[in-house]
């Protein structure tokens, strides 16, 4: 609501100027405040992303936004009642992956083998509470993406776009789940697979309207191409632990510095 908006603003104000401070701009600090970080900077007249596209965080929209670019996509339906994707898993080849549209970390993402796993894990997560808060209130069912996965980090300033790392994950399956983190391992920036990756994700960033601010885009690298598998719209990591490696690995910079 405007006024929750309007009210908030004052808040921040308020308690920085008891500290003697101005506030000059507004980054999140997690996955859960994007949507609000995009809402308060643009109120507040500063660097913003802005809230033209509401919803970018939504991974079936960001499916959808890059497809009707011309972008390689994935093959997807989603809904909040299994009748909506019940025809695309009719016909989808298995496996097939079955995830929350808005969560974060492979939270609640799985790979299921046959229709019942995929209608079961449907329902399993509409009763889901999601690791970053709220109930999971729509399921996204995807073709299975066969290779590697990467990650690009960038941050961006009225829509130019510098790369700050890649890394390729270490997914494995581990205590019943598919997607497991282990790692991530720096991958060269002049390799044939960045090449490859880093002029699909700022047309990624592009088509999301991400013009400002830090990102990290996962992407799998197919027969097809480079492939989106999200682009979350904001710093890499959930604690900013890796901090250190990572600008030690960039000459001094990260998406933070």
């Amino acid at each position: 609501e405007f006024g929750a908006m309007e009210d908030t603003i004052a808040a921040l104000k308020k308690t920085a100027a008891s500290g003697g401070y101005n506030i000059i701009g507004v980054v999140c600090g997690g996955e859960a405040g994007v949507d609000l970080a995009d809402g308060l900077s643009e109120a507040m007249g500063m660097i913003t992303n802005g809230t033209d596209i509401p919803n970018r965080r939504d991974k079936k929209v960001q499916q959808e936004l890059i497809k009707a670019r011309g972008l390689r996509s994935i093959r997807q339906a989603g809904g909040s009642t299994f009748d909506q994707v019940e025809p695309f898993l009719r016909s989808e080849k298995f496996p097939v992956v079955v995830k929350p549209v808005d969560s974060a970390g492979s939270d609640g993402v799985k790979l299921c083998h046959s229709f019942g796993e995929a209608k079961e894990h449907f329902h399993h997560l509409l009763e889901t509470e999601m690791v970053n808060g709220g109930t999971c209130y729509e399921v996204l069912c995807q073709e299975y993406l066969r290779g590697k996965e990467y990650v690009v980090d960038h941050v961006s300033r009225d829509g130019e776009h510098k790369t700050v790392m890649c890394w390729v994950y270490d997914k494995r399956p581990a205590n019943g789940a598919q997607f497991v983190y282990h790692g991530v391992i720096p991958v060269d920036s002049e390799s044939e697979e960045a090449k490859a990756m880093i002029p699909y994700v700022r047309s990624v960033l592009d088509a999301l309207g991400v013009s400002n601010g830090p990102s990290h885009g996962e992407v799998i690298i197919t027969e097809d191409g480079p492939c989106l598998v999200e682009m979350n719209c904001r710093a890499h990591g959930g604690d900013g632990n890796w901090q250190g490696l990572c600008k030690e690995l960039c000459g001094g910079y990260s998406q933070v510095t």
